[in-house]
């Protein structure tokens, strides 16, 4: 996956942007999409959050649009990115526009903390209904344990963390190196409505109906299916919780 990332910015949440692109076609392929649809467009799994990281391969999801010239993307609706990856416009807090079992693969990255817990749980619960049976589900998101840890043990992790910030485009003068603002901004920037360690996320993944027994911490790029691992972006390593659940089988 490309290693860039958007221009630096604390609060934006991306609701009133559009991503620009040189080349956008539509694709023909309405929602709600099945599985056959995703075997014809010759995508192995759906991403969701996908932001500016969108992956050749999978089908992107994204409630921020894209923009060529007037054109503009519409949701129910598949297009073709620059030749390179297909996207569709979807709101995550609602149904998502996929037909049961309609993928063997979902992932997510720095994405469900963007959601209330309420609304992390209801599309978890749409994830185990678009995926197939046994499907796997990877999650990544910022791991509060490692912040808590970095704060109480000061072990070089937010001096780590910051320098990774500024990498970003992060002006010093908006990272400060006090301890509790590194640790107040996962709560109140880059649009986060709930942050998890492992056992929230878990109770998010059981309550959404995914069972205990198939839900499984993770290291960065190491996971059940190489190909969903892959897709972790290094340049996030030091903060993130990566879990794996896999749906119930016969869902």
């Amino acid at each position: 996956m490309d290693e860039t990332v958007a221009p630096w910015t604390w609060d934006d949440d991306g609701s009133d942007e559009e991503f620009r692109c040189a080349r956008l076609t539509d694709t023909g392929v309405r929602a709600p999409f099945r599985a056959d649809d995703l075997a014809a467009l010759d995508v192995c799994g759906v991403q969701f959050g996908s932001w500016d990281g969108r992956v050749s391969g999978w089908l992107n999801t994204d409630a921020v649009g894209l923009r060529c010239g007037e054109a503009r993307t519409e949701t129910g609706r598949v297009y073709r990115v620059d030749d390179t990856a297909h996207f569709v416009q979807a709101d995550a807090r609602h149904r998502l526009p996929f037909a049961d079992g309609a993928t063997p693969w979902v992932y997510a990255e720095h994405f469900i903390e963007h959601l209330t817990l309420d609304e992390g749980i209801r599309w978890l619960r749409e994830v185990g209904r678009i995926l197939t049976p046994g499907g796997l589900l990877r999650l990544t998101t910022p791991d509060l344990a490692r912040y808590v840890d970095g704060y109480r043990l000061d072990d070089g992790f937010y001096a780590t963390h910051r320098e990774r910030l500024l990498l970003l485009g992060a002006p010093p003068d908006e990272v400060p190196e006090r301890r509790a603002f590194t640790i107040n901004q996962i709560f109140h920037f880059h649009g986060h409505r709930w942050i998890y360690d492992e056992d929230e996320l878990s109770f998010a993944l059981t309550t959404a109906g995914f069972p205990a027994a198939g839900i499984v911490r993770r290291a960065y790029r190491e996971g059940a299916e190489p190909a969903v691992a892959a897709l972790d972006r290094q340049v996030r390593n030091d903060e993130t919780l990566y879990v794996e659940a896999r749906s119930p089988d016969g869902r």
